[in-house]
Parts: structure tokens; C-alpha cells; sequence
């Protein structure tokens, strides 16, 4: 039996899950301890270009942190014992344990120079991030990254090398001139219009040109000045003396026959189905000579506005050979059916006419930007020959080079035709100055050429 003693010593044990839950507890605390109080800073790039940096600038910074997420952003600049605050944010808190802030942030901010009175020269900016960790007393962790950068707030001088100073509307001109600092970029502005340009040789002594052009249809010309825009933004500018001088505008009554409809009607409708769902023959052809006709001087205007920063051409532009001109540039066509007024258009190019499938050579040297079918102008070619002079064969029956090949003057390009809204084979033949039509007979003339364009840029 027994003694009370030896029972004594027998005791029930405690359950193991009495000992695993205080464990536990401690170590969910210390997880998030070890969360709350992470030491991951946060990451900052910048975006812009502020190596230099003018009287206006804009910034753009990209933000990160993994951890506890962003707290405040503070960026500022200093010069000497001067500093000044440019941009501060503070993002809300979005949680309550594992993450406080946004993980990701990009912020866009303006810097006006004006109102610190820096003196050009170097400064230093310098951009503070925040996190929403609970390390160093509950501030978070800080980032603090400092960039060294120049200030200048002096425009660029322009000065006038030589240019045009008579043009027509529909016609072309040019202009050159130097600067005393490098530009990042420059051209010449005229009414609302820009013109960028190109970078020049001129026998080593460098410089930059503009050519630019007046829409057909301009009544006068409001503004007319070069704009150059140096490393740091700042905007330097010179007027340009530009007279506008008018030439006589030109019309011309045509007449729809049904024979025309009934050859041209199929081929738009083949290839702009919805035309399909207008029954009035009438009303299908307005709609092509409108609304299509916008549509494909859009799409050439997105061809044409490229500007290759180098001068291809060599010489006057080549019309087609053996040639006689059947319409002019900027012609004010009124379309008539059975004697009754169906629309009004102006024609931006020279029709020229030769025998049936006429060879049509290369106006210039150049690279071709575009084969196929553009609507009004049927089978088409648009040549680039470079600072924003290109020229368009138009109504081809047949093509016969292919986008981003090189041509040479007087090289095959395709045959003649008349495809698109042509009434007979013949060429459709248009030079554009950075996507505004001009007029081909001022390319056509060697001497106009020299004395307008390639005199200032060569």
C-alpha cells in the first residue's frame, strides 16, 4: 500500500499548450516589432534632366519603399548658406501595422528660379524621403540624396546668318543663324505654327537653318520670329521681317458625269466599306471629297511633319518629263452635278499629264516614307528629302520602290495612272515643308531654289 509520502510526489502535469501560447504571443509581437521597426530605406531616382537648370523647369521623381511605405517627400536647393524649399509632400497613412504609406510614388513639380535671387552657378539639390517605419524614435527611416547642378537663367543670343524675306501664300522659305551656346532645340514660329530645324555645316562654320512655309490660304502673317531654346530651357527669340506678298487666286468649274460615279464609285467602296451604307450616289462622293479627303491629308500631314536633320536634295526638283500642266496649286475647285453645286475644294498640287503610264522619276534624292493606297490620291509615293521637304506622287498606276529605300534623282518611282479621284491618267505631284502643301513651281525653278533656300542652308 501506498504511503502518503509516494502520493504526495505524483502530480497531474500541465497541458503543453499552457507553455506553446505565451511562445507564440511573444513571437507575434516580435514579428511585428521586427516589421514596425524595419530599417529599409526608401529609393529615389530622378526622372528629368536637371543638370542644368533655367529660370522655368519642370522635375519629375520616382519614389519607392517596400517595407512601411512612404511617409513625406521634401526637395530643396541650395546655394552658399541659402537653401530654399521647392517641392514637400506627406502621403496618408493607409494601415495600421504592416504598411503605413504608399509602396510606390512619382511626383511632378515646377521650379521657378525667379523668386530665390540665385546667381547662375553651380547649387546643390537636394531631395529627403521618409518612410513610416517606427526605427529612430518613430521619424522612420530617411533617405537624403543631394545632386550637384548648374543654374543658368540667361537666354540664348540669337543672331540672324541670313533668310527669306518676301513669301506667297502656299510658298516656302528658308532662314540660318547662330547662337552663342548650344540649343536643345530651335526653329522659326510663324502666326501658330512651328517650324523646327536642323544643325548646319556651311563649309565648318556651323550654325542652324529653318525652312518653313504659309499655308495657301493665309490672309496675313501676325507673328513671325526664330526661337531658340538653350541646355537649361531658357528661350531665347529674334523677329523675322516677313512680307507676304499675294498672288491672284485661281478657280476652276468641274463637272461630275455619271460616267465618272459609275467607274469611281467601286473602287472608294472597296476600300472604305462603310460607303457601302450610302445609297445617294451624290452623297457618297461628297462624302469621299470631304471627310476622306480630311482623313488622308491627316495622315500626310503625320507622314510629312519628321523632320530628317539633314539636307538630301542636290539641285532643283524634277517635274514629269514631256509633260503638260493640267491644274495648278491652290486651285479653288467648285464640283457641280447636272448644273447643280455639290461641294468646293482646293487643290494642293500640280496635275501633270503625259502619255498613258508615264514613267515618273524622283523629284530629288531622298527616302521613301510611303507605298500604297491613300484614298483621294489612289496608289501614292511620298519621298523625304530631308529638313522637312518631302514630295507626293499621287493617281499611280503602278509602284515601283518600297518604304525605306534610298532614291536618287531621277530614279523610277512608279507609273502614272488614275487611281483615287482622277478623272484620266496623270500625276498628282505635291511638295509639302513640314506638312503644309507648298508650291511645286518655286521647287521646280533652280534659281528661285538658290536664292531662297539653298543659298542660306549650304
Amino acid at each position: 500500500m501506498d504511503t502518503l509520502e509516494e502520493f504526495e510526489k505524483v502530480k497531474p502535469r500541465k497541458p503543453l499548450i499552457f507553455f506553446l501560447i505565451p511562445l507564440a504571443m511573444l513571437a507575434g509581437v516580435a514579428l511585428v516589432l521586427v516589421s514596425l521597426y524595419e530599417r529599409e530605406r526608401p529609393q529615389v531616382s530622378i526622372v528629368s534632366d536637371l543638370a542644368r537648370i533655367g529660370v522655368h523647369a519642370t522635375a519629375e521623381i520616382h519614389l519607392g519603399d517596400r517595407r512601411s511605405g512612404l511617409q513625406s517627400v521634401e526637395v530643396l536647393i541650395s546655394q552658399g548658406k541659402s537653401e530654399k524649399r521647392l517641392f514637400e509632400k506627406t502621403y496618408p497613412r493607409q494601415g495600421l501595422l504592416r504598411r503605413y504609406g504608399p509602396r510606390k510614388a512619382s511626383e511632378r513639380f515646377g521650379i521657378n528660379l525667379l523668386p530665390l535671387k540665385f546667381r547662375d552657378g553651380k547649387a546643390v539639390l537636394e531631395i529627403r524621403v521618409r518612410d513610416y517605419s517606427f526605427c529612430n524614435w518613430m521619424a522612420g527611416n530617411l533617405t537624403r540624396v543631394r545632386y550637384e547642378v548648374m543654374l543658368d537663367t540667361r537666354p540664348p543670343l540669337v543672331s540672324r546668318d541670313g533668310g527669306s524675306r518676301y513669301i506667297i501664300p502656299g510658298g516656302s522659305g528658308a532662314v540660318a543663324f547662330s547662337a552663342n551656346e548650344p540649343l536643345r532645340s530651335y526653329g522659326v514660329e510663324i502666326n501658330d505654327t512651328f517650324f523646327p530645324g536642323i544643325p548646319l555645316t556651311r563649309q565648318g562654320r556651323g550654325g542652324y537653318g529653318v525652312i518653313f512655309a504659309v499655308p495657301h490660304d493665309t490672309k496675313e502673317i501676325t507673328l513671325a520670329r526664330i526661337v531658340a531654346v538653350d541646355l537649361a530651357g531658357n528661350r531665347g527669340e529674334m523677329p523675322l521681317s516677313l512680307v507676304l506678298r499675294h498672288s491672284r487666286v485661281k478657280t476652276d468649274r468641274i463637272e461630275i458625269p455619271d460616267s465618272f460615279l459609275d467607274r469611281k464609285l467601286p473602287e472608294f467602296r472597296s476600300y472604305y466599306p462603310e460607303l457601302q451604307e450610302i445609297e445617294d450616289r451624290i452623297a457618297a462622293f461628297v462624302e469621299i471629297n470631304n471627310r476622306i479627303r480630311k482623313e488622308n491629308g491627316a495622315r500626310i500631314r503625320e507622314l510629312t511633319s519628321r523632320v530628317t536633320p539633314e539636307i538630301m536634295w542636290k539641285g532643283r526638283f524634277l517635274r514629269l518629263p514631256r509633260s503638260s500642266r493640267r491644274a495648278s496649286f491652290a486651285e479653288h475647285r467648285t464640283y457641280f452635278y447636272r448644273g447643280r453645286k455639290i461641294d468646293a475644294q482646293v487643290h494642293l498640287g500640280m496635275d501633270l499629264a503625259s502619255v498613258s503610264h508615264a514613267r515618273v522619276p524622283a523629284a530629288n534624292d531622298g527616302v521613301v516614307v510611303f507605298t500604297g493606297y491613300l484614298g483621294i490620291y489612289g496608289n501614292t509615293v511620298i519621298v523625304d528629302h530631308g529638313a522637312g521637304v518631302y514630295s507626293l506622287y499621287a493617281h499611280l498606276s503602278q509602284i515601283e520602290v518600297r518604304e525605306g529605300q534610298k532614291v536618287a534623282r531621277g530614279d523610277l518611282l512608279a507609273l502614272t495612272g488614275a487611281t483615287g479621284m482622277a478623272g484620266g491618267d496623270h500625276l498628282h505631284f505635291s511638295v509639302l515643308v513640314h506638312g503644309v502643301f507648298v508650291n511645286p513651281l518655286e521647287w521646280w525653278d533652280e534659281n528661285w531654289l538658290n536664292l531662297n533656300i539653298s543659298g542660306y542652308l549650304r
